[in-house]
């Protein structure tokens, strides 16, 4: 049941703000690039795992520089243990920031954004070092949910941006196993 209503609650916040950029102006922001998943925290001994990271996002102004965002994400998160494994869930997320940009010249500007983020694991598998995968749907007490702070920095050329941002969760994946899901993302952008 909770799965069920975290998938809703992202959802509807991501239609929110589709339909809101329809009606009210604004702009729609898709991004995609490259990933890297880690978990941080006591007794979390885990290697980088590569990934992707794609959002549509939707930024209004709302006092001069100043805008905020939201929209929908796919990401992943997970870990590669030398010795233990490698878990990779694939994750559909609502981030929420707020963010100022900044024009250097007519053609050139930066923006910086401060905020949070919500996800949830739709699929996924545990790869053991020996016997069969695991779907993460057969871990006892896997949680699917996460959320946490999210920091971003973009360089913008016209509608066309390369972007860095970082995610750092707060959630455990089961209540003995890592905390802290850690991702760093290099994006390419456009603003319609």
């Amino acid at each position: 049941m909770k799965k069920v209503l975290c998938m809703l609650v992202g959802l509807l916040l991501s239609g929110m703000a589709v339909l809101q950029a329809q009606t009210e102006g604004g702009q729609l922001i898709l991004r995609g690039g490259f990933a890297t998943n880690n978990f941080k925290g006591a007794h979390t001994r885990a290697d980088i795992l590569p990934s992707y990271d794609f959002s549509l996002s939707y930024a209004r102004l709302f006092y001069r520089h100043v805008y905020w965002t939201t929209g929908a994400m796919f990401t992943t998160r997970g870990f590669d243990r030398e010795h233990g494994g490698k878990l990779r869930t694939h994750a559909f997320g609502v981030p929420l920031a707020v963010g100022y940009h900044y024009n250097v010249t007519s053609r050139l500007a930066v923006d910086f954004r401060l905020g949070g983020f919500f996800t949830v694991d739709m699929a996924g598998k545990f790869k053991p070092l020996r016997g069969d995968d695991i779907g993460i749907g057969d871990i006892d007490d896997f949680r699917r949910c996460d959320g946490g702070v999210l920091l971003g920095f973009g360089l913008w050329y016209k509608c066309v941006s390369l972007d860095y941002s970082y995610r750092r969760g707060f959630g455990k994946l089961w209540p003995d196993g890592p905390k802290n899901a850690v991702t760093h993302a290099i994006r390419l952008g456009y603003a319609f």
